[in-house]
């Protein structure tokens, strides 16, 4: 059932999806085109933000930070499993792998490569001062509208 903190925290999450994807790009390789890397980072925050963030507010603002945050962290890992099978995908059809679990575990080892494109200071911060801020409004949004 659709609600203002489901909406809200949808939104949210995916602007702060963007946001942080865009940071995300200024750090990749100049050989490296982003591509869609701000729009589905976005796609993944609206899908948390509804799934999972705006059910569970309604529990006092310290429990809205918490929330925030692990809804941060669980759009983080949505994206790069994304982005990591997407990968592997690409690099199955062209036949780089002899067999699934190899194709897996390259999965990961691209994902934990992919992390040092965000393991900067202002990636972090834009995702844990966001997520904290998210999580606040989200609650805030529950308590006027709810």
């Amino acid at each position: 059932m659709p609600t203002a903190s489901k909406l809200v925290a949808a939104i949210l999450l995916a602007a702060l999806g963007y946001l942080a994807a865009d940071r995300v790009a200024l750090h990749l390789p100049p050989e490296t085109p982003p591509g869609l890397i701000r729009q589905i980072t976005a796609v993944f925050g609206l899908w948390v933000g509804w799934k999972f963030l705006g059910p569970r507010v309604g529990g006092g603002m310290s429990s809205a930070v918490g929330l925030g945050l692990s809804a941060m962290v669980a759009m983080f890992i949505v994206a790069m499993g994304y982005f990591a099978g997407y990968e592997m995908i690409k690099r199955s059809l062209r036949k780089s792998y002899d067999d699934p679990f190899e194709a897996l575990q390259s999965m990961v080892e691209i994902a934990i490569n992919n992390t040092k494109h965000v393991a900067y200071a202002d990636v972090i911060l834009v995702l844990v001062v966001g997520g904290m801020l998210i999580g606040l409004v989200v609650e805030a949004t529950s308590r006027r509208w709810s």
